[in-house]
């Protein structure tokens, strides 16, 4: 049964739309009388299709439709105007309106129209988004598109950054990662080599890889990421550089029509997606294991102040103590199927560990260390807090490719190799 919500102050326009709806199946229809009881209505509950006129009182459908958005982007709203204008027709579809219907409606193109637009609902919510074929090593659920460059001269090169960055993207850390991978481009152009640069995204994330880097070494990857990029999260794999970014939501904060609830602030401030959710979760999770949870808050504060005390002393003693306190945290994601990434990730960072050695502890690599690892335990600290006490996590594995990622950046601090001097001098970075 799909939700389908009214939107008109005039009620003849909304009777006209019920009786029309009619001879539609499998749908529950709500109304709104303006814009402002729609999107109070659009907090409370999910409405699958909106049909939104546009001159109201109180909240026009202008407004309207920009709140409703936010609350929950993958809810289709048509314009229903009797305004036949293209800049009213603009701004409602760059407000996030699908669709742009005039009044007086034609029945039968209208019912055309509507089982399409369920249509379409449908598929999106088999999520067709999800498929097993992905390129990028962070997550499989990402969308059917992909976006591939050839990068066989400066030209493609050209065309990689133009379309990037000639236009708003709203990518967070977008230039860094553009920058970067165009001087790993030009160098492995200038040496004859050919590369690729392919684009996945999810609806919150976007995967950037640049595939066919061998002729790069591994440790100058590593390293000129940590002097131009120092917080990217990438995994380098194989022959393959991918990139993580994350998603800028806008808000539009100019506008003072709408007096906005605690409740309506909070939705507004989370994105929907169809992952397994913290409260799902724990719901499935035996209660007698949650005590073991509530044990890891002792250990995060004993390896915060082990940290601390490595900081001011770098020794293997201390360091010891640092990742004896992570095994721990080892041993009890080991029980939990569900976060078996995590676990290796966690143990693989205590494997390292174990190799360092007090001749590497000069004062800048042991103050990076700490500094990495205390950002570590943070991000752990928080994925405790989110999953199993607050439960607020939309995903329970929202953790999972940013602490591997970390975990290979504490790897690099202590790469004794340094730029191979025949490739510093071609890469370049500005």
């Amino acid at each position: 049964m799909y939700k389908v919500l009214i939107v008109d102050d005039n009620d003849n326009n909304r009777l006209t739309l019920n009786l029309l709806l009619e001879e539609v199946d499998g749908i529950e229809i709500f109304e709104a009388e303006d814009g402002q009881v729609a999107v109070e209505m659009c907090v409370k509950n999910h409405f699958d299709l909106i049909f939104m006129d546009i001159m109201m009182p109180v909240l026009d459908g202008f407004e309207a439709t920009q709140f409703i958005k936010q609350v929950n982007k993958k809810s289709m709203i048509i314009a229903l105007s009797a305004l036949d204008d293209d800049t009213s027709k603009n701004r409602m579809l760059s407000l996030g309106a699908e669709d742009y219907l005039t009044k007086p409606l034609n029945a039968e193109h209208f019912l055309q129209r509507i089982r399409q637009y369920l249509r379409i609902i449908a598929l999106r919510n088999k999520q067709i988004h999800k498929f097993s074929s992905a390129l990028n090593p962070f997550n499989a659920h990402v969308f059917h598109r992909n976006i591939t460059f050839r990068i066989d001269d400066e030209e493609a090169l050209a065309q990689f950054w133009d379309y990037w960055l000639n236009c708003e993207k709203n990518i967070i850390n977008l230039s860094d990662c553009v920058r970067l991978i165009y001087g790993f481009g030009l160098w492995l152009l200038k040496h004859e080599y050919e590369c690729s640069i392919v684009m996945e995204e999810s609806e919150e994330k976007l995967y950037m890889m640049l595939l066919h880097v061998k002729p790069l070494n591994g440790n100058i990857i590593k390293n000129i990421l940590l002097k131009h990029f120092a917080n990217a999260k990438y995994i380098l794999s194989n022959d393959m550089l991918t990139f993580q970014l994350d998603k800028e939501i806008k808000r539009d904060t100019t506008s003072s029509s709408v007096e906005m609830s605690d409740e309506t602030k909070k939705i507004l401030s989370k994105t929907h997606d169809n992952v397994q959710s913290a409260v799902d979760y724990i719901n499935s999770t035996a209660i007698s294991f949650l005590s073991k949870i509530d044990g890891l808050e002792i250990i995060n504060d004993d390896t915060d102040k082990a940290i601390l005390v490595f900081e001011k002393e770098p020794n293997k003693r201390n360091l010891s103590v640092i990742y004896e306190n992570f095994q721990e945290y080892a041993e009890i994601l080991a029980e939990l199927m569900e976060f078996e990434h995590l676990g290796f990730a966690v143990r693989t960072l205590i494997d390292f560990l174990g190799t360092l050695t007090e001749e590497q502890f000069d004062t800048d690599k042991s103050k990076r260390l700490s500094a990495m690892l205390l950002n570590l335990l943070h991000d752990l600290s928080s994925w405790r807090e989110n999953v199993f006490i607050t439960q607020v996590a939309r995903d329970i594995h929202y953790l999972d490719s940013s602490l591997l990622s970390s975990c290979i950046q504490i790897e690099a601090i202590f790469d004794e190799k340094s730029l191979d001097p025949t490739h510093d001098d071609d890469i370049e970075f500005f």
